[in-house]
């Protein structure tokens, strides 16, 4: 049986936007979801695809009302999800 898996699929940021993004509330973008989950979190988190190199992996600090600024780990572009 396979699962079917969402993807949310980023948006670029453009350099006037990222320099007033206020980092210290990144979501970021991680090559695996953590081993250890946080009950209650699961909507906060998923996979998300950076819209600058394609990497697509486990992001935490998701909310499903609004987008969030994330980093991708793998290149370090800044992306809206």
């Amino acid at each position: 049986m396979s699962e079917e898996l969402t993807i949310k699929r980023g948006t670029k940021i453009d350099e006037a936007d990222a320099a007033s993004i206020d980092k210290s509330k990144l979501g970021i973008l991680l090559a695996k979801p953590p081993q250890d989950a946080t009950e209650g979190q699961a909507r906060y988190n998923g996979y998300t695809q950076c819209p600058w190199c394609g990497h697509v992996g486990w992001t935490v600090g998701l909310d499903t009302n609004y987008y969030v600024n994330v980093v991708c780990g793998s290149c370090g572009g800044l992306f809206r999800a």
